[in-house]
C-alpha cells in the first residue's frame, strides 16, 4: 500500500512533459498560422474594398459633371458664327478632356464652367486624376461667347486663379494598363480612334456622344494585392449638346 502511494506521488515524468509541450507547441503554431492568415485575407479584402469605393466615388463625380456638357450657344443667343460654332468639347484625349458644363448655373447667371479632367503622373505607372472647374471671366458673354483666363499661367492674377477650383478625385491611378482612361464613341456607337497622338481631331470632337471611363486604381498600401478596375459608360443625355445641325441625320 505504501509503495503504491509513493508511485502515485511521482507526478509527470520528463518524457511525458516533453510530449505535452510538443503537442501544445504544434497546436499554438497551427492556431497562430490560421489567425495570421485570416488577418491577412481580411486586410486584403478591406484594401480592395477601399479601392472599389474610391474608384466608384471618382466615377460618380465625373459622370455627374460630364452629363452637364453643353455647347455655349445653347445658353446664349449667338450673334456671330464663331460663337455658334463653339463645340461642347474643347479637347479630348485618352488621358484628359476639357469641355463646357452647365454646372451650378441655374438661369445661366454665371455661364458655363470650363471643366478639365487630366491624369497627372506621380511615379512609374501611377498617377492621380485631377478635376479643374473654372468660371468664365464674366457672366455676360461677348460677341464671340464666354472668355476664360489662363489660371495656370505663371503670371495669372489672383482674381483669375480664384475663378478655378482644383480637386484630386483619386490617387493611385494605374497608367500601365492596356485600356485608355477615356474612350470616346460617336452617334453610331462606334469607338473613335484617338490617333497616334492620343487625341481626337477637331472634326471628331463635335461627334462625341458617349464616353467610357476605365479607371484602374491601386492604393499605396502593402495590403493591396492588385489594381481594381472600374468601368463606366457615360451617355450624354442631350445629343444636341454635341452635335451640330445636320450631323444627327
Amino acid at each position: 500500500m505504501i509503495g503504491r502511494l509513493h508511485r502515485d506521488e511521482r507526478g509527470t515524468s520528463l518524457a511525458e512533459l516533453l510530449i505535452g509541450m510538443t503537442i501544445f507547441t504544434i497546436l499554438m503554431a497551427a492556431v497562430t498560422t490560421l489567425a495570421i492568415g485570416y488577418q491577412r485575407v481580411n486586410a486584403e479584402s478591406v484594401a480592395r474594398q477601399d479601392q472599389v469605393d474610391v474608384a466608384r466615388t471618382a466615377s460618380e463625380r465625373l459622370t455627374k459633371v460630364v452629363r452637364t456638357v453643353v455647347k455655349p450657344s445653347q445658353l446664349i443667343s449667338c450673334v456671330t458664327a464663331t460663337c455658334s460654332d463653339i463645340d461642347a468639347f474643347v479637347s479630348a484625349s485618352s488621358t484628359s478632356m476639357k469641355f463646357y458644363a452647365n454646372l451650378d448655373n441655374a438661369g445661366n447667371v454665371v455661364g458655363p464652367r470650363q471643366v478639365t479632367y487630366v491624369v497627372q503622373p506621380t511615379g512609374p505607372g501611377t498617377a492621380r486624376l485631377v478635376e479643374r472647374v473654372q468660371r468664365p471671366d464674366s457672366s455676360t458673354p461677348g460677341t464671340n461667347g464666354y472668355t476664360y483666363c489662363d489660371a495656370l499661367a505663371a503670371g495669372a492674377s489672383a482674381a483669375c486663379r480664384s475663378r478655378m477650383t482644383t480637386a484630386t478625385l483619386v490617387e493611385g491611378v494605374r497608367t500601365d494598363g492596356p485600356a485608355p482612361l477615356f474612350a470616346y464613341y460617336d452617334n453610331e456607337g462606334d469607338l473613335m480612334s484617338t490617333g497616334a497622338g492620343g487625341s481626337l481631331t477637331s472634326a471628331q470632337i463635335d461627334q462625341v456622344l458617349s464616353i467610357e471611363l476605365t479607371l484602374r486604381v491601386r492604393a499605396d498600401d502593402a495590403r493591396s494585392t492588385g489594381a481594381t478596375t472600374y468601368i463606366q459608360r457615360i451617355l450624354l443625355p442631350n445629343s444636341q449638346a454635341v452635335l451640330r445641325p445636320g450631323e444627327d441625320e
